[in-house]
């Protein structure tokens, strides 16, 4: 069986030249894999070189079609020999298989988000990045879009006072909005008193780390005219559009084995001249460094409704759980934040929430993971929106965590990295304005 493959946009034409008996719908099978996983979910299939196909050519069809389906994909057989097409009446699959090759390119919709005319190729310390500049169809000025950030209550340092009634604040987080900090999903303070934890919100969808180690994380989506409410006790919110797609991978013999969150936003900034940003990273990780309360912070365990956490040994490992080495490798990690790469520039009010990324301490961040498990990605450019939505709406939700550099010496774990994936990123250039009521 010999496969050639051709692309027209999102879709990827392959031409099947030989017989599709069961060694051929083996490697027919094993090739389709490898190019779902690369992210092509519309693949029409020509067959105008295949004159045999047994049944497990047919089962192999089948499954694909199936495959493809379940990732909201698309997937057809097209220009069939006389004899291929009669077995395929005769199993009664020919309409299930069969397709228009006109009907594989689909119609934009008005208002959809859109790429510019190219794309944009750069290549830094063995990172391949292909930049999209993302805009509305309506949208004909080429200023990058912004983001503005909204600081909800002040971060607290160990040590300090439980939370209390007076430092929540009820937020619901639109479907353009990117949410970090420390909440729990519900309606009043007395409710989440004893849940609060890392959140991360997105598309109106919010995820919150479980307190109890090997327990579920929660999570709530919007339907209808209903949006999740977060009481938080401290966050940043950032509104607003991305101004630009970047899909990246490890570059072709290069000995990478993956690549560091840090240098993928560094690399993004660099490119892209951002001194601060807004950015979602979403991909296959090699595996994530990071934290998680144990106990809410607002707790009155103990019978002491201001007990403070204890963030000194031995009490510290009662408060917080911490991943010594990488966790959820060959996951989909789904990364939001907030990114600086000048101290400088960074105003008063946000500097306090923000940590090293790198070792130097010139590139500074928040970032919260959502963790599911491993599933490909479409190419080119992907609606944020909707592969959000689609992971919340599986019920696939594995953990929510804060993640950080470990650099101890000897015994530090590193930080979080990714094999491939998508960044989404704008600029953050307007003054960080900070929630002072509830």
């Amino acid at each position: 069986m010999e496969i050639e493959m051709s692309s027209d946009g999102e879709l990827l034409e392959l031409r099947l030249q030989g017989r599709l008996d069961n060694e051929g719908a083996a490697h027919f099978a094993e090739y389709l894999d490898d190019v779902i996983r690369l992210g092509w979910y519309r693949v029409m299939v020509r067959l105008e070189g295949v004159h045999y196909m047994s049944s497990a050519g047919i089962g192999k069809l089948v499954a694909a079609r199936k495959e493809l389906t379940a990732l909201k994909g698309f997937f057809g057989i097209c220009d069939l020999q006389p004899d291929v097409r009669q077995v395929l009446e005769q199993t009664r699959l020919l309409k299930l298989l069969e397709v228009d090759p006109q009907s594989a390119f689909p119609d934009t919709p008005a208002g959809a988000m859109t790429c510019l005319s190219t794309v944009r190729i750069a290549s830094h310390d063995d990172v391949d990045l292909q930049i999209f500049e993302l805009r509305d169809d309506a949208q004909t000025t080429s200023t990058a879009r912004e983001m503005t950030c909204r600081l909800i209550g002040k971060p607290t340092p160990p040590g300090d006072p439980a939370f209390s009634a007076t430092e929540s604040w009820g937020t619901r987080f639109s479907q353009t909005s990117l949410g970090i900090g420390l909440g729990a999903l519900g309606t009043d303070f007395a409710s989440c008193q004893e849940q609060f934890g890392e959140f991360l919100a997105l598309a109106g969808c919010v995820g919150q780390s479980p307190l109890l180690s090997n327990a579920l994380p929660d999570y709530s989506v919007p339907l209808g005219d209903f949006f999740p409410e977060v009481q938080v006790c401290y966050g940043a919110c950032c509104t607003g559009a991305f101004s630009c797609q970047i899909r990246f991978s490890i570059s072709e013999n290069s000995a990478l084995k993956a690549i560091p969150l840090s240098k993928i936003l560094q690399l993004a900034m660099q490119t892209l001249g951002y001194e601060q940003a807004a950015a979602v990273v979403l991909g296959e990780c090699s595996g994530l460094i990071g934290t998680q309360l144990r106990k809410s912070p607002a707790s009155v365990g103990n019978g002491s409704p201001n007990r403070a956490p204890q963030f000194t040994f031995p009490e510290i490992r009662d408060w917080l759980s911490f991943s010594g080495e990488r966790v959820h490798s060959r996951s989909l990690a789904l990364a939001g934040g907030i990114v600086n790469s000048k101290r400088a520039s960074c105003s008063e009010s946000l500097l306090p929430f923000l940590r090293p990324l790198i070792r130097d301490g010139n590139l500074l961040g928040h970032f919260h993971a959502a963790v599911f498990p491993y599933r490909p990605l479409k190419r080119r450019t992907l609606s944020l929106e909707d592969a959000v939505k689609e992971l919340f709406d599986s019920g696939t939700l594995q953990n929510v965590m804060h993640l950080l550099r470990d650099d101890r010496p000897i015994r530090g774990g590193g930080e979080s990295e990714y094999v491939s994936g998508v960044c989404w990123i704008a600029p953050l250039r307007t003054e960080v304005t900070a929630e002072d009521s509830q």
